[in-house]
C-alpha cells in the first residue's frame, strides 16, 4: 500500500493556515454531505475572506467614481474671530453709507463676533466620456475581483473535495485492514495446524514468508489508523469545530465519481466559457480598455457649471447698500455660471494615457497566457485522468481474478486436497489487490475533480449522495 499521510500533508499545510485552531476532543457526531461540508468550511476559511474584502475595495471603488458625478469639487470654509466695530464723525451719513466717510475710524470699545463662511462647487456637464468610462472601468474592476474571488473559491473546493474524499478513503482502507486481518488470523490457525499435524507438504520457509507478511501488515494498520486520526484533527480545524461535535462524511463508503471521462475537446471548450480566471481577466482587459478612454478624454476641455455662495456676519459692522462695495464682515452672496477646465500639463495626461495603454497590452499578454496555460493545464490532467482510469480498471479485473483464484484455492483445500501455500498466496494477493484497487479509487477520483476544475465544471456533480451503507 502506498504512503497515504504524506500524499495529503501538502496541500493540507496551505488550508490549516487558512483556519484557526480549535478543540478536538469531539463528543456528538454529525455526518456532512460534501455540499454541507463546503459550506461549513468556507464560512470559516480566513483566505476567502480575505479575496471577499478585495470586493468590497473594488465597490468602494466604483461607488467613488460613481458619487464624483454629482458635484466632486464641493468645499465649505468658515472663519470665526472678533473685530472691533466703527464709527463715523459724520452725522449726515447712515450706517449703510459709512464707505462714504474718509475718515471712518475704528471703534475699538464695541468688539463683535465675525462669523464668514463660503460655499463653491464645480458641476462636470461635459467631460468628453471621462466620467462614463472611469466608471464602466471601476465596474468592470468588480467584475473582475469577484471572478477572482470564486477562481479562489473553486481551488479551495478542490482542496476540500480532496479532505473529503481522503476521509471516505481512510474508512475503506480501515475496513479492508480489518476483514484481512480475520483472513489473515484464519490462514494463521490453519498453518499451526498443519505444522502440529506436520504435514510435509508445508514447508518452514512459507511459514516463515507468512510471519514476515504479517509483521508487514502491522505497520500497515498502525499508519491506517494514524492517517485516519490525521484526517479527521484535519476535518475538525477545517470546519471549526467547537470540541462537542465530531463531524463525519455521510457517505459510507468510497465509490467511484458517478461522471465518465469525456472527449478533451469538451472540457477545452468549457475552460473557454467557464473558467473563473479567464472571465476575470476578460473583465479587466475591459477595464483598461475604458481606461485608455477616460485617460484620453483629459486632452479635451470639460464644460463644467460653477457655483458659489458666500455669507459675513459681525453684529457691530453695518451692512453697506452699494452693490459695488462689499463689506467682508457683514455681506451676502450668490453665483451660478459655465465655463470650462483644461489640464494644461500635457506631458502628464500623455503619460496617464501611455500608462492605461500599457495596461491594457499588459491584461492582453495575461489572457493570452492565462488561456496557453489552462489548455497546458487540461492536457495534464485529461492525461493523468485517462492513466489512472486504465490503471484502476486494470486492477479492477485483476481483483476479479484473484477472487475467483480464492474460491478456487479455498474449495480445494475444504475438499482437502488444496495447498495452504496456494491458499495464503491467493489471500495476499486478493488483499493486496484489494488495496490498489481502493486507493486507485481515490486517485481518479481526484484526477476527475481535478480535470473539472480545470474546465471549470462544478465538483458538486461529482459527489454522489445515496448514502449506502453496504455495498
Amino acid at each position: 500500500m502506498k504512503k497515504i499521510a504524506p500524499r495529503i500533508s501538502g496541500w493540507l499545510t496551505i488550508v490549516l493556515l487558512s483556519f484557526s485552531l480549535s478543540n478536538l476532543n469531539a463528543q456528538d457526531t454529525v455526518r456532512v454531505d460534501f455540499q454541507e461540508f463546503v459550506d461549513i468550511a468556507t464560512s470559516h476559511a480566513s483566505n476567502l475572506d480575505a479575496r471577499r474584502k478585495q470586493i468590497d475595495l473594488a465597490e468602494n471603488r466604483l461607488e467613488q467614481v460613481q458619487a464624483s458625478r454629482i458635484l466632486p469639487d464641493l468645499e465649505l470654509t468658515t472663519a470665526h474671530g472678533l473685530v472691533p466695530g466703527v464709527k463715523s464723525q459724520d452725522p449726515d451719513l447712515s450706517s449703510g453709507q459709512y464707505y462714504l466717510d474718509p475718515n471712518l475710524e475704528n471703534d475699538w470699545e464695541d468688539w463683535g463676533i465675525f462669523t464668514q463662511a463660503q460655499i463653491s462647487g464645480i458641476q462636470p456637464i461635459y467631460t468628453w466620456g471621462g466620467l462614463k468610462n472611469a466608471s464602466n472601468a471601476a465596474q468592470k474592476g468588480v467584475e473582475a475581483a469577484q471572478h477572482e474571488f470564486d477562481s479562489e473559491k473553486d481551488s479551495f473546493k478542490l482542496q476540500l473535495f480532496e479532505l473529503y474524499q481522503s476521509a471516505l478513503l481512510v474508512m475503506e482502507l480501515e475496513r479492508l485492514v480489518n476483514d484481512a486481518v480475520s483472513q489473515l488470523n484464519q490462514a494463521e490457525q490453519e498453518l499451526e495446524k498443519l505444522r502440529e499435524e506436520g504435514d510435509p507438504s508445508l514447508e518452514e520457509k512459507d511459514v516463515f514468508e507468512f510471519y514476515i507478511f504479517k509483521e508487514e501488515f502491522q505497520a500497515m494498520i498502525v499508519e491506517v489508523k494514524q492517517t485516519k486520526n490525521f484526517i479527521f484533527q484535519s476535518w475538525d480545524i477545517v470546519l471549526a469545530s467547537d470540541g462537542y461535535t465530531r463531524y463525519l462524511p455521510r457517505e459510507r463508503f468510497l465509490d467511484p465519481v458517478p461522471v465518465r471521462i469525456q472527449e478533451l475537446s469538451f472540457y477545452q471548450s468549457n475552460a473557454i466559457d467557464n473558467r473563473s480566471e479567464l472571465r476575470g481577466i476578460e473583465a479587466a482587459r475591459e477595464a483598461a480598455r475604458y481606461g485608455v478612454q477616460a485617460a484620453r478624454s483629459q486632452y479635451y476641455p470639460n464644460l463644467v457649471m460653477g457655483l458659489s455662495a458666500g455669507l459675513g456676519y459681525t453684529p457691530n459692522r453695518p451692512r453697506q447698500t452699494n452693490p459695488f462695495i462689499r463689506n467682508r464682515t457683514n455681506f451676502m452672496s450668490a453665483s451660478v455660471g459655465f465655463g470650462f477646465r483644461q489640464n494644461l500639463n500635457f506631458r502628464q495626461v500623455n503619460k496617464n494615457v501611455q500608462r492605461s495603454r500599457i495596461q491594457q497590452r499588459q491584461a492582453d499578454d495575461y489572457q493570452n497566457a492565462a488561456r496557453d496555460g489552462i489548455q497546458l493545464e487540461l492536457n495534464e490532467q485529461y492525461r493523468n485522468a485517462k492513466v489512472t482510469e486504465s490503471r484502476k480498471n486494470s486492477k479492477s479485473n485483476a481483483l476479479q481474478l484473484s477472487n475467483e483464484w480464492l474460491r478456487t484455492e479455498q474449495i480445494d483445500f475444504d475438499l482437502g486436497f488444496g495447498d495452504i501455500k496456494n491458499l495464503v498466496d491467493a489471500v495476499k494477493k486478493k488483499m493486496e489487490l484489494e488495496l490498489e484497487v481502493t486507493e486507485l479509487t481515490f486517485d481518479l477520483n481526484l484526477s476527475i475533480a481535478k480535470l473539472h476544475r480545470a474546465a471549470g465544471l462544478p465538483l458538486q456533480e461529482l459527489i454522489t449522495n445515496s448514502g449506502r451503507t453496504s455495498h
